[in-house]
């Protein structure tokens, strides 16, 4: 059995203010994986939708991942689980790209 090239691109994205000081970027994650399944100690297929994909809600700041959030099977439910985490939540969509390994705006450096 041959593995899939993970795919993962933001598809909406936001900004929240932490403690209404702090800012941070929310971004909906479409992906081709369940970030957290393990394939060696899953108890189940991963969760994906019919289409073979998740919405994940990523937390960060200045283009870095802070925190993962959860995942959704689609991008409706990821919004309205988004604004629920992140208190006035304001979608700008001004970042929608493909990511890179680790949830990285950056490609990685190659050797």
């Amino acid at each position: 059995m041959c593995e899939r090239e993970p795919c993962a691109e933001i598809v909406q994205s936001g900004t929240w203010l932490y403690d209404n000081l702090i800012p941070y970027e929310v971004w909906i994650v479409k992906q081709n994986f369940e970030y957290w399944y393990e394939p060696d100690y899953a108890n189940g297929p991963e969760e994906l939708n019919s289409d073979g994909e998740a919405f994940q809600i990523v937390i960060a700041q200045s283009g870095r991942l802070v925190r993962v959030g959860p995942a959704r099977l689609s991008l409706h439910e990821a919004i309205a689980a988004a604004e629920e985490i992140c208190s006035s939540l304001t979608w700008t969509n001004h970042v929608k790209q493909k990511l890179f390994g680790g949830y990285s705006t950056t490609p990685l450096a190659k050797d």
